[in-house]
């Protein structure tokens, strides 16, 4: 091989190599030389790598394997041996050197390196909050009455409430004032100050003269400066002159009662007794305080039909007395003529489905009442301290004693339209795919045409599929068999065509520590309380299945063994585990030692008739005792006879 005179150099390379790299050294004459190489081996296994440059010859000689046999003679005959020897195979790679000057190939260049996996986890600079109960904190506490009156100055609104008339000017106190004139011998006069304007009487009083009459000296030669002075007429000065009397009229919203003229006069009457918005026309008002300097007047509605859905409570203050002004009023649809009443009550429970209803009215009310022909029971709106409540006189009796005949009617709220008997018995079909909301919309139409009635959804929804519902009865009784396959219930509403479904437990018992309550009440504002103690199986674990198509829930509470089984629960409705969750949290809630408290209070504007399903927070009334108790409305009555409205609650607690 020919050999070249090169000088040593160190190389020094800026990047780490990847890979192979080769690399070519060359005087950049190699052109013009021939280097022959000759590369001699046996095969087979020859290997041989050589770099040449073009236009170099090389030439590879190599030995074949040598030929051995074995021959055996027996005669001397003559034997031909033909033998084909293998043929010469090589690999021979040749690689081309252009000696041209030139970046390395298939090298990176980049001012980064790769990048090396490793492994220390995630570091978060937050974690986890825990929480924590430090009870409630608030800049705002209750306020307490004061006995001087209003503290407040020029407030730019009030609530107004229905209250006896507050006179702006109260009578004055007499106070006994004395009249001091410029002049020492005037006489002090006591007079009663009781208005800003008031009768002057008259004052008697002497008139101080500047000049009095000289004392005469007797001297035989008198000498004086002054003469004798003669009597004259001096008009005593003052800035006040003689009062005169002033009328004034003072303004009032009421006047004084004259019976009434011979006679039957009914008062007007709005086209609908039932106002869009919800303030309730009324010809008084209620004022809760004393004005203060201003006359600014807020408006509020004091209709409570729903729990606050702010997620605030409604916490009622603690007050020396409580003022309600009640206002009960029953009325006739469509026409809207008053019936006179002399009291009713409303009850609606978590078992019910809509409002009972019950009243006293007198005997000559009976034609205002009495069904029309062939027209069904009449409709009235019963509406108590702004609340309306629309109900049907399904019932009529009529009562007499001696001097005095009086009717009652019962009956129940509007959805009873819904229900037998009004309502006709019909087979219920699911013909495809529908969600549990779904069917309850499917149900309330008539030939696919809807019957206008709402539905407020708050279940968790889930699937079902095709055919699995099918119910025979009427509307109501389909709407029922939906709502308690999840372990819900219905709640009309007082006044609209709208049910809410609800479910009896929307949080369980165990975690009602974290429920904020709809209404706070304090011992004071209740006029009544009876606690009961109740011991049920307390069951951890139970079963919900479907039928032909569904699913087979196994439902436990968490932090218990789950070794109390409750009896298993079957409903075609259970197809998804949404469902069978549901019906089961209604199960396992309802377990343990419970607590049944009743509690008397009055609609107060702050609460308004508090309904089922609401969180009521109150305050146990033993004495001595500062624990409150957490509860679920189950049940609530309404008594009015005038003057007094009581609503009783019916409340589900857990020890």
């Amino acid at each position: 091989m020919a050999t070249h005179t090169t000088s040593s150099a160190d190389l020094l390379f800026e990047f780490p190599q990847q890979g192979r790299t080769d690399l070519l050294f060359g005087e950049g004459q190699a052109s013009a030389q021939q280097v022959q190489i000759t590369v001699l081996g046996s095969l087979p296994g020859l290997r041989a790598e050589v770099v040449f440059i073009p236009p170099a010859e090389c030439t590879l000689v190599a030995v074949l394997p040598g030929l051995s046999g074995q021959v055996t003679v027996r005669l001397a005959q003559p034997i031909t041996l033909t033998i084909g020897l293998p043929p010469l195979t090589a690999a021979i790679d040749a690689r081309y050197e252009s000696n041209t000057l030139r970046p390395t190939v298939a090298q990176q260049r980049n001012t980064w390196a790769v990048a090396e996996r490793s492994e220390v986890g995630w570091s978060q600079l937050q974690q986890v909050g825990r929480r924590s109960a430090p009870g409630w904190q608030a800049d705002w506490h209750a306020a307490e009455r004061a006995r001087h009156g209003v503290a407040h100055l020029l407030p730019p609104v009030q609530q107004a409430l229905h209250l006896v008339q507050v006179d702006v000017f109260e009578a004055a106190i007499t106070r006994q004032r004395v009249v001091r004139f410029a002049h020492a011998l005037g006489l002090a006069t006591a007079q009663s100050l009781s208005s800003a304007f008031e009768a002057a009487t008259g004052t008697p009083h002497r008139v101080n003269l500047l000049h009095q009459e000289a004392t005469r000296i007797r001297s035989h030669n008198p000498r004086a400066a002054w003469q004798t002075g003669s009597a004259r007429a001096l008009l005593h000065p003052s800035a006040m002159d003689q009062a005169q009397p002033l009328v004034r009229r003072a303004g009032s919203m009421y006047q004084e009662a004259v019976p009434p003229p011979p006679g039957l006069s009914w008062p007007p009457v709005p086209e609908s007794p039932l106002p869009s918005t919800c303030y309730t026309p009324s010809p008084a008002l209620l004022f809760a305080v004393q004005s203060g300097v201003g006359g600014h007047l807020l408006f509020a509605c004091d209709r409570a039909t729903d729990p606050p859905s702010d997620g605030e409570s409604v916490v009622v203050p603690v007050r020396r007395v409580y003022f309600v002004i009640n206002n009960v009023t029953l009325h006739r649809l469509p026409d809207g003529l008053p019936v006179p009443v002399f009291s009713l009550s409303l009850a609606l429970d978590a078992a019910s489905w809509t409002w009972g209803f019950d009243a006293q009215l007198p005997a000559a009310a009976e034609p205002l009442v009495a069904p029309v022909s062939n027209g069904g029971p009449v409709e009235l709106v019963a509406s108590v301290n702004g609340t309306p409540f629309r109900v049907l006189a399904e019932s009529i009796s009529r009562e007499r004693v001696f001097g005095d005949a009086s009717i009652r009617i019962s009956g129940r709220g509007r959805n009873a339209v819904l229900a037998a008997p009004y309502a006709p018995v019909m087979n219920f079909q699911q013909p495809q795919a529908r969600t549990a909301r779904q069917l309850m919309d499917d149900v309330l139409t008539l030939n696919g045409i809807p019957l206008g009635w709402n539905i407020d959804w708050s279940l968790t929804d889930w699937n079902v599929p095709t055919g699995v519902f099918t119910q025979q009865g009427t509307w109501m009784e389909a709407l029922v068999a939906i709502a308690s396959a999840a372990g819900g219930y219905l709640i009309p509403h007082p006044s609209d065509q709208s049910i809410r479904v609800r479910h009896r437990y929307p949080v369980a018992p165990w975690e009602w520590s974290t429920v904020t309550p709809d209404f706070v009440l304090p011992v004071d504002a209740v006029a009544r309380e009876s606690l009961r103690w109740v011991e049920k199986p307390g069951y951890n674990r139970v079963f919900a299945s479907g039928q032909d198509v569904g699913v087979l829930g196994q439902v436990s509470r968490a932090g218990t063994a789950g070794d109390v089984l409750a009896p298993m629960v079957v409903d075609a409705l259970i197809t998804e585990a949404a469902a069978a969750r549901q019906r089961g949290i209604s199960v396992l809630a309802d377990t343990g030692q419970q607590i049944e408290v009743t509690l008397r209070l009055p609609v107060l504007a702050e609460t308004g008739i508090i309904e089922p399903g609401a969180f009521v927070e109150y305050q146990d009334g033993s004495q001595g005792s500062t624990i409150r108790r957490l509860g679920i409305v189950r049940s609530t009555q309404v008594e009015a006879g005038m003057p007094e409205v009581w609503q009783t609650l019916g409340v589900q607690s857990h020890a």
